[in-house]
C-alpha cells in the first residue's frame, strides 16, 4: 500500500476528529493505516478478525468502520451486512485488492458507504473519512431520532427497547441472546447447549432444556414489547432473532 507521513498532519490538535475502526488481518498494512489516520487527528483501533471487531465493539461504537474484504473465518461482506444491521448510521469503508466490477456492486450491497481498492493514497483514504466524519456531523446536527436499536446489557443482564425501557434477565438468557445476537445468521441447538452449558457440564444441560430456556424468553420478550423481537426456529437446526441487537459490555 502506498502510504507515506504526511508532515503537514503534524499541527494538527491533538483532540480526536472521529473514530474509527479498522478491521484488517494484516498486520503491516493494519500499522500504516493507523499511522495515517492517528496522524490526521482520529482516534484508531485495530481488529483482526470479525470476532475481534465484535470484541471491540461492545466497550464502544466507531464513527467509521474500515473493513478489509478478505478475512479468516469470516469475509468482509458477511461483516458490512452485520454492521449495516446493527449500526444504520455508522460509515462503513470497504478496502480491497480485488478490482472486478462484480465484486464492487457486491460491497455495495452489502451496506458499504465506500469501496476503495488497494493500493490506496492516504490522501484518498482521507478524504473520505472526512466526508463521512460530516455526514454524521450532519446527521447529529438535524436531531435525527436514534436508530430503533435493540441493547443487550451483559453485565446489567438485561434487554433495553429504542425508548429505554428495560427488560431483566437470567445469566442462562443472557448467555442466549448474546449467542444469538453474534451471529449472522442462526445458531444451532449444539451450538447454544456449548455456550449455555460448557464442555464440562454438557451432559446437564440439553435440547429440551434448551427449549424449556427459550420458550421461558420467548414469553418474556412477547409480554415486554408484544412480540417487537422475536426468537424464531429454524426448523431442524436452531434459532435466530428477529431483530439485531447491539451488545453492550456494561
Amino acid at each position: 500500500m502506498d502510504i507515506t507521513h504526511d508532515p503537514l498532519n503534524d499541527d494538527l490538535p491533538s483532540q480526536a476528529l472521529g473514530s474509527v475502526l479498522l478491521v484488517e488481518d494484516n498486520i503491516r498494512v493494519s500499522d500504516e493505516l493507523s499511522l495515517v489516520l492517528s496522524a490526521a487527528g482520529y482516534a484508531v483501533r485495530c481488529a483482526y478478525d470479525g470476532e475481534h471487531m465484535r470484541a471491540l465493539l461492545t466497550m464502544s461504537s466507531p464513527d467509521v468502520v474500515m473493513l478489509d474484504l478478505n478475512l479468516p473465518n469470516e469475509d468482509g461482506i458477511s461483516l458490512c451486512k452485520w454492521l449495516r444491521d446493527i449500526y444504520p448510521q455508522m460509515g462503513i469503508v470497504m478496502l480491497t485488492a480485488r478490482v472486478m466490477g462484480s465484486e464492487r456492486t457486491e460491497g455495495y450491497q452489502a451496506g458499504a458507504d465506500v469501496y476503495l481498492t488497494k493500493p490506496t493514497r492516504p490522501e484518498e483514504i482521507l478524504a473520505v473519512i472526512r466526508n463521512l466524519m460530516r455526514r454524521n456531523d450532519r446527521q447529529n446536527a438535524a436531531h435525527l431520532a436514534p436508530p430503533h436499536v435493540w441493547t443487550l446489557h451483559q453485565k446489567s443482564m438485561s434487554l433495553s427497547a429504542p425508548d429505554a425501557d428495560v427488560l431483566s434477565l437470567t445469566p442462562k438468557e443472557t448467555i442466549a441472546l448474546l449467542a444469538l445476537a453474534q451471529t449472522t445468521h442462526h445458531c444451532t441447538y449444539d451450538e447454544l447447549i456449548d455456550k449455555l452449558g460448557g464442555d464440562a457440564q454438557r451432559t446437564n444441560f440439553d435440547k429440551v432444556r434448551l427449549e424449556v430456556l427459550v420458550s421461558r424468553l420467548r414469553s418474556k420478550l412477547f409480554k415486554f414489547k408484544a412480540q417487537a423481537i422475536e426468537i424464531k426456529t429454524v426448523h431442524g437446526s436452531g434459532y435466530r432473532l428477529s431483530t439485531p441487537l447491539k451488545i453492550k459490555g456494561i
